[in-house]
């Protein structure tokens, strides 16, 4: 399941940017090694709960202070966007972050492929306690807030995390790597939603010029009863 929708205006995505780079201070770097120009506004369970669960969750108190202090409406439009697409009540888990920002600047590194390939089982990371839910109605959403000058968007395999469960990691990617994708381009403004069950990664940018950004607010959700409760 994939579906992309018009939702931000041009004027609504040059605000989010102006704000996203008003607050820079509180980027997180994620670069790595090759020091890229990859950052991140918020929490990110697929970083950030890995090694230690406990800073996700410390860390999502200061992260999570920091976005509703600027994007309150924003975050509203997501959840009441999310309910009418999805006919299912939607609120924020308490404990867990909110929906934050990746933030790629422009470097010819990202003119490869360097995100991986993967599904969304984020869900396994984390400490739901009581509540119940089944993985296979878990959803991802992404709202692109701003693309570079050439577009992107992702590459989506037919495979599903069952296809490939028993091979290992590097055997998982040397497979993906020799079979066929379909690129998804999306355009700035649109809210996707899609299955994160399906194998998937960040496309490589084109011809990228020196003012390029590819701005874009990430989400999960998973449903427990009649509700999607909302994180990252």
């Amino acid at each position: 399941m994939l579906e992309a929708y018009e939702f931000l205006t041009k004027n609504q995505s040059q605000e989010i940017c102006e704000k996203l780079h008003s607050l820079r201070e509180h980027w997180t770097n994620r670069g790595g090694y090759f020091e890229y120009p990859f950052f991140s506004l918020g929490t990110a369970s697929y970083m950030d709960a890995v090694a230690n669960p406990d800073y996700y969750y410390e860390n999502s108190k200061i992260s999570n202070k920091i976005i509703e202090e600027n994007f309150a409406d924003l975050l509203k439009r997501i959840a009441d966007f999310l309910q009418e697409k999805l006919g299912k009540a939607t609120i924020y888990h308490p404990r867990m972050a909110l929906p934050g920002f990746h933030i790629f600047l422009a470097d010819e590194l990202f003119e490869i492929p360097v995100a991986s390939r993967h599904v969304d089982l984020q869900y396994q990371l984390l400490d739901w306690q009581d509540l119940k839910f089944d993985p296979k109605d878990s959803i991802s959403f992404t709202v692109y807030v701003r693309m570079p000058s050439s577009g992107s968007g992702l590459y989506l395999w037919n495979y599903v995390y069952e296809d490939l469960k028993d091979l290992h990691e590097q055997a998982r990617q040397d497979k993906l790597a020799g079979e066929e994708y379909e690129y998804k381009q999306f355009s700035e403004g649109q809210f996707v939603i899609h299955d994160g069950v399906h194998f998937h990664q960040i496309a490589a940018m084109k011809d990228i010029q020196d003012n390029d950004e590819r701005i874009s607010l990430q989400g999960h959700a998973i449903l427990s009863g009649d509700t999607y409760y909302l994180y990252w």
